[in-house]
């Protein structure tokens, strides 16, 4: 440990000086006097000792933290899992879950225990179960960069206190230099392929590549690229160190952890998310490589800690003046779409004078309309899109609790959404499960909920199923859960309606305005309103809402606040008619966002 700071020395000096002084003046007044001076000095030191906690108070630490062992051992085995290729060794090191001499294999002492439980934890394309883009490239393209790690030790270490810093040297392969080098071998591998094969089996009839030609390529050229010895890169930075808990602890930076994803993967925070964001730049990657040859669409996201989704471009919205052109239009947008069925049909009775409006650009395809549907006036809207991370909630204040409430289209404008629904109106009552931000905030269990995963699905939990919080917490833990909605009940469950809505809320077997939404498929939904429009006044059930729902295809439906609340949002003004003509203020809507940045609309 190092000596105490300036002002605490000077404290002590004084306070040393005093007993000192102390000590001898009553030393000298007991010989004039012939008094013994025990009790005096006694009572000296007693006045120091209740004084020195006093002053020490502030680093009182200090005074039982006896930091033990050397700051550079767990830097070392750190480094050495790097090294070594162990990036989930090195992870348990950087975040506590081990340190030297105990639960890192592959260390100085055990490299064979270590050899073998890398071989048992290695990670493959083959039982990856990361995420669709995972493929054979993305998996070289990882291998590349954590074969090509070398740490070393890079200058002296300094500790002070309980803090410690020791400076290291990490260098890494460049993976944006393989990506160039295979987009610089593409040209002579295809032209070896079309000397090498009929020209009707290179090109279309519009004289571009095909597919599997392309595809062939861009491997061949990246297998090269890759059997290169990469570029690397060297970065020096100092790691910092804190002692606590009887060790010291590596404290994770945002420089390190963007070593660890090559530069590329953006502050991966475990090995896993380094191999998720690998594969999201191989697709990438392979997209700027072909720019010039194939479009590919590229992979766009919004981040989870996004307050809003990304401005939609004004240019991006069309009117669908004539039904029958949604083929058309649904054409351009058949990355999204695939071999999926519409719910939009265009030969459904429309409301007369009623528009029908459509977005599309790289990551979303959605369109609104106005259908007469089982003696119903319905509002509909049909959404695509290209990551779940577009599916969206947007509460007041982007606080749970928050005390104000917004209108509904408000919020939708705050958010940038495309299209919007209201939600489950938490604030209105205090029932449902309520998950934000993948915490459980409320668990009351007598209703039915819709948990909303990472993947966009809609998961279903029915009243009484999550008795405590604690229960509740670890469904959302296991099942990746974003967050919840928590009005019901359920309408349909994987493709089966449920038979008895006999339900707590909604006034179920009334006639009343509805609000439900529907998963289609993957990535596709459908948003509903029913409302109060002449000559249909009525409404509906809520069976008859469930029966609109299964009619228009949906797997998976639940139902959402109805009533004045509910309403749908088109370019942040409601599009469907709300109750009384007037929208009421709320907690919270749900959205589907672009996900195309600005600068790239």
């Amino acid at each position: 440990m190092s000596a105490l700071d300036a002002g605490h020395m000077l404290a002590l000096y004084l306070l040393g000086a005093f007993a000192a002084v102390s000590v001898i003046l009553i030393i000298y007044l007991s010989v004039k006097r012939k008094q013994l001076p025990v009790s005096g000095i006694i009572s000296v030191f007693m006045v120091a000792a209740l004084l020195l906690p006093c002053i020490f108070y502030p680093s009182v630490e200090l005074l039982y933290a006896h930091p033990s062992g050397d700051p550079r051992m767990q830097v070392e085995v750190f480094l050495s899992a790097v090294s070594d290729g162990r990036i989930s060794d090195g992870y348990d090191v950087l975040y506590g879950r081990a340190l030297y001499g105990a639960g890192v294999a592959g260390g100085a002492s055990n490299g064979a225990a270590g050899a073998d439980a890398y071989a048992a934890s290695e990670i493959s394309y083959e039982n990856s179960v990361v995420n669709p883009y995972y493929d054979e490239i993305a998996e070289r393209y990882y291998r590349i960069l954590t074969d090509s790690f070398s740490c070393e030790l890079a200058g002296e270490m300094v500790v002070c206190d309980l803090d410690a810093s020791v400076p290291v040297k990490i260098s890494y392969a460049d993976l944006s230099a393989v990506t160039s080098r295979a987009g610089e071998i593409l040209d002579s591998e295809l032209e070896a392929l079309v000397q090498s094969n009929p020209r009707r089996d290179v090109y279309n009839d519009d004289d571009t590549y095909r597919d599997w030609v392309i595809d062939e390529a861009y491997r061949s050229a990246s297998e090269k690229a890759f059997s290169e010895s990469p570029e690397m890169i060297t970065r020096e930075l100092v790691i910092s160190l804190k002692y606590y808990d009887g060790m010291w602890n590596i404290q994770p930076s945002d420089e390190l952890l963007n070593i660890l994803g090559g530069g590329v993967c953006g502050f991966p925070s475990s090995e896993r998310n380094i191999l998720d964001k690998i594969a999201l730049y191989s697709n990438n990657a392979k997209s700027i490589v072909l720019a010039d040859l194939v479009y590919i669409p590229k992979l766009y996201s919004i981040p989870e800690d996004a307050i809003a989704g990304y401005e939609p471009c004004d240019d991006k919205y069309h009117e669908l003046e004539d039904p029958f052109m949604i083929y058309e239009v649904a054409a351009e947008s058949d990355h999204l779409i695939g071999g999926a069925d519409l719910a939009f049909d265009p030969g459904v009775t429309f409301a007369p004078g009623q528009k029908i409006y459509y977005y599309a650009d790289d990551s979303i395809f959605t369109v609104v309309w106005k259908e007469f549907c089982n003696n119903c006036y319905c509002n509909f809207a049909e959404v695509f899109i290209s990551d779940p991370s577009q599916f969206r909630r947007k509460i007041a204040g982007d606080t749970f609790g928050y005390s104000a409430q917004m209108y509904a289209s408000s919020l939708a404008a705050e958010a940038n959404a495309v299209v919007a629904m209201n939600g489950d109106f938490y604030k209105f009552r205090s029932l449902g499960i309520c998950v934000y931000d993948r915490v459980v905030y409320r668990c009351e269990s007598s209703l039915d909920t819709c948990f909303i995963d990472s993947q966009g699905n809609m998961i279903f939990s029915y009243a009484g199923e999550l008795k405590d919080k604690e229960a509740a917490q670890q469904f959302v833990d296991e099942n990746d859960i974003l967050f919840s909605l928590a009005f019901g009940p359920v309408l349909i469950d994987n493709g089966v309606p449920k038979p008895n809505l006999a339900y707590r809320i909604g006034e179920t077997m009334q006639r009343y305005s509805r609000s439900a939404i529907g998963q289609i498929g993957e990535g596709h939904y459908l948003i509903m309103t029913i409302g109060h429009v002449y000559p249909y006044k009525e409404c509906c059930i809520l069976q008859g809402a469930q029966e609109i729902m299964m009619l228009k295809g949906c797997v998976n439906a639940y139902t959402l606040d109805g009533g004045q609340t509910a309403e749908v949002i088109w370019r942040d003004r409601p599009y469907s008619y709300v109750d009384w003509g007037v929208e009421r203020t709320v907690s919270d809507v749900i959205y589907f966002a672009t996900a195309v940045p600005e600068d790239e609309q």
